[in-house]
């Protein structure tokens, strides 16, 4: 976009080109209801752009300021928000979309910023010696740090029959690089292993499938053995998929969730009679995350689990996504979470009823041998 003629005062410019921009962007209704074009800060922030766009030695184009701008806005925030420029965005839905594959392996941001890997047994990535717990640096030639974690993950995700090539670092030190073949995987997010003193269900995520196959190994089940949730890694995923899974347990009418927005607090509670009643266990860890911190609280707060492991993640927010008019698009933080007992986790986590100091990613036997120490 040219600048204005420099020979009209700068803000007179920029107030010109402001109210002509602000007519075409936003219907008469909303100028009228929040008088965008009398507003003083957003004719300053134009005018800002103006000036550095005369006076720096680093020109860019008006839509590259603008889309740093909002990114880093929403990136100060917090850690969730975030913005994706119409590249990023299509990018994104097409690793997303059916005919992509990935390499069976999850990507979480911890507080630091590093990029962990999850894979899941059996996949590609476990089945090359990628490790949970892994610290991922390269995608191939191009570094992950700054990069939002979607975008990562769109880098990783291609053609069925592909490969790409990542690098981690180990967290026992060292540093590895494996070549990974892109496969469809099926991916079951809830798994029963028997192999322990108790049935171990793990739940990895919360999708809109997660309530029915947790509800079939609950059947499978006898009512009264004791058995662990196994939330290792969960980082979240449908949040009112963690709260169906969560009512399993939860007499009719116990509180979940409050989800507090500019709209109030809303809260949701268990609609029907509880499918389960036997004693439960819940194992958790420091990824533990987002929609799985709130089944956890449920079950805890209520009564109806022991909790073991590590102090959780602590992303107590939720985001919305909004699509903008240029094809990019912004995750804003919309909800903060609180647990049944009114507590608000967002950055401290949740503390479990029994500390276990286990390495990220230890085994299980380890957690059997700590949970069987701890009992006696």
């Amino acid at each position: 976009m040219p600048l204005p003629n420099r020979n009209i005062p700068v803000s007179c410019r920029a107030l010109a080109v402001f109210t002509l921009l602000v007519g075409l962007l936003f219907p008469a209704s909303v100028l009228a209801q929040d008088s965008w074009v009398d507003n003083d800060d957003m004719l300053l922030f134009y005018e800002a752009l103006v000036k550095i766009r005369e006076q720096s030695i680093h020109p860019e184009q008006p839509k590259d300021m603008v889309r740093k701008a909002v990114r880093g806005y929403l990136q100060q925030l917090d850690a969730f928000s975030d913005y994706l420029t119409p590249e990023e965005y299509a990018a994104w839905k097409q690793a997303r979309q059916g005919g992509y594959a990935g390499v069976g392996m999850d990507i979480f941001a911890d507080p630091y910023g590093r990029i962990i890997c999850l894979p899941f047994p059996g996949g590609p990535a476990y089945q090359a010696g990628v490790r949970y717990g892994d610290v991922l640096t390269f995608v191939g030639r191009r570094s992950v740090r700054g990069t939002a974690v979607r975008v990562v993950g769109s880098w990783i995700r291609g053609r069925p029959g592909g490969s790409v090539s990542i690098t981690v670092s180990k967290p026992g030190g060292g540093v590895r690089g494996y070549t990974l073949s892109r496969r469809m995987v099926e991916f079951n997010e809830v798994a029963l292993d028997q192999s322990g003193p108790l049935p171990r269900i793990r739940i990895y995520s919360f999708s809109s499938q997660t309530a029915e196959k947790l509800q079939h190994i609950l059947q499978r089940l006898p009512k009264d053995q004791p058995r662990v949730l196994d939330l290792r890694g969960n980082t979240g995923g449908d949040l009112f998929a963690a709260m169906d899974a969560a009512a399993f347990f939860l007499p009719q009418g116990t509180v979940i969730v409050d989800i507090r927005s500019q709209g109030g607090t809303k809260r949701y509670s268990a609609t029907n009679a509880p499918l389960d009643s036997a004693p439960l266990f819940v194992w958790q860890d420091a990824l533990t995350a987002s929609a799985a911190e709130v089944f956890l609280a449920a079950l805890v707060e209520n009564g109806r689990a022991t909790s073991m492991g590590q102090t959780s993640f602590g992303k107590g927010v939720t985001q919305t996504m909004v699509e903008l008019s240029d094809g990019s698009v912004m995750f804003v933080t919309n909800g903060a979470l609180r647990t049944p007992g009114g507590a608000y986790y967002h950055t401290k986590g949740i503390e479990p009823m029994r500390e276990l100091e286990l390495p990220l990613g230890a085994p299980d036997s380890a957690f059997w041998n700590a949970t069987l120490e701890r009992s006696n």
